[in-house]
């Protein structure tokens, strides 16, 4: 999703902060839901059926809290006040307060110096005058700016996904802006693993990225990780626990 109201700023501020893809969806949404600035209640479910409608499958629910939740508690969404889990009445924060605008010094200058006295006007270099050159801050050179920066990053991020196999033109790629260099590297390692049982990689590496499989699939192996020691053994003796009460019933019928 790129709402109308999203800008490099918001860009800046998830990057920083490192927001998760589904926080960053869920704050591009409310963008256009709620004014900047404004006290207003909002269903997290309107959110979600939102999502179903556009990618054909929604979050799952505990991922929407979390997101919003993270929303909260970078100052993205303050003053909140819950009525339900889902349904929040709470200020969504102007950007200008999240990014302040940075301090613009004086620009170079240049001062004449004053004429030293007791000298000789007809002499060409007793007259000289030198400019006096305040110290500034202001970087003019174009290639550090900001704006270019972003852009670099982003044909690195459109270089990267063609050496995959995932083509993308810039104008179809604009999604990628959402996310950091590092974020995209590591959804392309997963794609590579899984390249296999892909048929539309554009598509899927698309909602790969905004779904977050790469944290999702990290959480699956903690949780068969887990399972697999404790979990193992206990599965086992319930297993055999009920294969005994399975032949202890036999038994009883047969007699």
């Amino acid at each position: 999703m790129n709402s109308f109201n999203w800008t490099r700023k918001h860009n800046k501020f998830s990057v920083q902060n490192r927001l998760t893809p589904t926080a960053r969806e869920l704050w591009q949404w409310l963008l256009d839901e709620i004014p900047e600035g404004n006290h207003e209640t909002i269903d997290l479910r309107d959110f979600n059926k939102w999502v179903k409608r556009t990618r054909g499958f929604p979050h799952d629910r505990k991922t929407v809290k979390s997101a919003a939740a993270q929303l909260r508690e970078k100052g993205v969404l303050t003053n909140a006040k819950s009525y339900t889990p889902y349904v929040w009445k709470w200020t969504l924060q102007p950007i200008r307060i999240l990014v302040p605008p940075l301090f613009r010094r004086p620009q170079k200058r240049t001062i004449l110096q004053p004429p030293i006295p007791n000298l000789d006007p007809s002499n060409p270099e007793s007259v000289k005058t030198e400019p006096i050159t305040t110290t500034t801050f202001l970087d003019l050179d174009l290639e550090d700016t900001p704006e270019n920066a972003q852009e670099q990053e982003f044909e690195q991020k459109l270089e990267a996904c063609q050496k995959a196999g995932i083509y993308y033109l810039p104008k179809d790629a604009n999604f990628l802006r959402n996310f950091s260099f590092y974020e995209v590297l590591q959804a392309i390692s997963y794609f590579l693993n899984h390249r296999e049982r892909v048929n539309k990689p554009e598509g899927w590496f698309r909602v790969c990225l905004e779904d977050n499989w790469v944290e999702k699939e990290k959480e699956r192996r903690q949780l068969q990780l887990g399972w697999s020691t404790a979990g193992l053994f206990e599965a086992i003796r319930y297993c055999n626990k009920m294969m005994k009460n399975l032949t202890d019933n036999l038994e009883a019928e047969g007699c």
